[in-house]
């Protein structure tokens, strides 16, 4: 069979990576065995004219990918095997950590895009420069990382995907590099792709733990922000002081933000565990109250766990001035291990009665931690930790449970109830001390839940019922802990240990009055 085909190979469009080269001469290498080629005419414009004919005789696809950048290279390498993915995940498979690797290994500035939609194939240059723009800056899909060093350099790493293809980059835009931040930089590079690869699965995923354990001597800050489709937004920030998440979508937007200067505070990792443990249940417990979203509090939940899984290395700091007062190792023990923190979520507020616009769906929940140290001395210090949140939701349900609600401007469709919680719970824990003697460890916490149900029938309201819970406890452990005999016997560190333990798992958040309540009875271990 004879095959038809251009005398210049230099009209081939798009960039092969080099294996893809060497597999393609190898198959050319094959083919002229059963085949001849015959070149017509040897002008370049005449033979770009001409169509490839496969050895069936059909038309050949002579569609290529559209590179930026001619240039073989890891990252483009990838981009090769994984531009015609299916999915996002699959087309950043990998370049997260390549692109971190290109900068570990010495690189400066990086840039590679590659078009593989039809309308980009087929497309002259100006539609292909087109598109290419559109891409780099107006992407579907994007998510960003920078990375400032302590020395002040700062370098940014983008990846961009839209349905004409991806596109990665890596800028520095401040500073110098040394070897030391570049291999700093080079161990985010696990921590970032799984960054990626939470955020491309559908849902969205919060894989970020591993952005917080950078190495805080040579890296100063981290920031992600991300991009998804059309409404979903993330965006992180990560510093010695500060870790901040943020997310907003069709559903909802929830924030955590987390304190970190008073390093004082912080816990050992078992009672932080315990006490994050903690806070996730309370988060379900409001969710089913208030009819939260799932996809929305498994957000909440993972931001707010990966946030205060781990904290940075305590110890002194160099030119940090010392306060007069902080808590001390029995101090730590009674809090509640975390740093300071708020949290919110809040779901997208809808209308679904066509009669009463008034009536809403709504989820509005906060949670929150307050710490203070004050005193002229360590031994005359006081310690106030404060804990708080509040749940504000209302939602409409049908009268019979097995029928799907449907309001419409009919009082046929009129026949509902209608709910709305208004819940408030708080704890203070207060630790004085006078001349190095514990004179106070109070804790005052109380719990109120407001329900209101409004019954329609018909349109017709037929029974308003409101029903309020209320608890609240004071307790003073001063006297049990006051002269310390437990710790100062072998035997009897074990039981004071535990003592100090009880009193933190004590001082958690209790929103619900009647395990508050049931809480106030129990008595520390002797």
């Amino acid at each position: 069979m004879t095959t038809i085909a251009p005398t210049s190979a230099s009209t081939t469009a798009g960039y092969q990576p080099l294996s893809a080269r060497s597999s393609a001469a190898s198959a050319s290498t094959s083919a002229t065995q059963a085949s001849a080629t015959v070149a017509l005419g040897s002008s370049g414009a005449q033979a770009a004219n001409l169509a490839l004919y496969a050895p069936s005789g059909l038309i050949a696809d002579a569609k290529q990918p559209v590179w930026e950048s001619k240039q073989i290279d890891p990252v483009s390498a990838l981009m090769a095997g994984t531009a015609k993915a299916v999915d996002l995940a699959g087309r950043l498979q990998g370049l997260g950590r390549a692109l971190m690797d290109q900068v570990s290994e010495g690189g400066n500035a990086y840039s590679q895009s590659v078009l593989v939609s039809d309308l980009a194939m087929q497309g002259d240059a100006g539609v292909q420069t087109i598109l290419r723009d559109q891409l780099q800056k107006f992407a579907t899909n994007s998510i960003g990382l920078s990375v400032t060093t302590v020395g002040g350099a700062k370098i940014n790493f983008s990846l961009s995907s839209n349905s004409d293809g991806i596109a990665v980059k890596v800028e520095l835009e401040q500073g110098k590099l040394t070897d030391v931040e570049r291999e700093a930089i080079g161990k985010l590079g696990e921590a970032f792709q799984g960054a990626i690869n939470g955020l491309a699965e559908q849902p969205p995923r919060l894989s970020l733990d591993g952005l917080m354990k950078f190495d805080g001597n040579v890296l100063s800050a981290v920031d992600l922000k991300a991009r998804l489709g059309d409404d979903q937004t993330v965006q992180l920030h990560v510093d010695a002081e500060q870790r901040t998440l943020s997310t907003s979508g069709a559903a909802g937007s929830m924030k955590v933000a987390v304190d970190l200067k008073n390093t004082a505070i912080l816990g050992s990792g078992e009672q932080r565990q315990r006490a994050i443990a903690g806070y996730l249940q309370q988060f379900d417990a409001a969710a089913r109250r208030g009819h939260g979203n799932a996809g929305l509090t498994a957000l909440f939940k993972d931001a707010f766990s990966q946030l205060n899984g781990s904290y940075p290395a305590q110890g002194f700091v160099p030119g940090k001035e010392m306060p007069a007062a902080s808590a001390d190792a029995t101090d730590r023990q009674m809090l509640s291990g975390l740093a300071d923190f708020s949290a919110s979520i809040s779901q997208a507020i809808e209308a679904p009665n066509p009669l009463n616009h008034n009536e809403i769906d709504g989820f509005d929940y906060q949670v929150s931690q307050q710490t203070s140290v004050t005193g002229r001395s360590q031994a005359n210090r006081g310690i106030v930790q404060q804990q708080h949140s509040s749940l504000k939701a209302s939602w409409h349900e049908a009268l019979q449970p097995d029928l799907p609600l449907k309001l419409g401007t009919d009082k046929q469709s009129q026949n509902y109830t209608y709910h709305q919680v208004d819940d408030q719970a708080s704890s203070k824990l207060e630790i004085n001390y006078a001349q190095g003697y514990l004179t106070k460890a109070l804790l005052s916490q109380s719990a109120s839940q407001n329900t209101r149900v409004t019954k329609y029938v018909l349109g017709e309201k037929v029974s308003d019922v409101s029903t309020p819970l209320n608890s609240a406890i004071v307790r003073d452990f001063a006297e049990q802990l006051r002269d310390g005999k437990d710790a100062r016997t072998s035997d009897g560190q074990y039981r004071w240990t535990r003592k100090l333990a009880q009193i933190s798992a004590m001082a958690l958040l209790q929103p619900d009055p009647a395990a508050l309540k049931a809480q106030g009875a129990l008595t520390l271990l002797d």
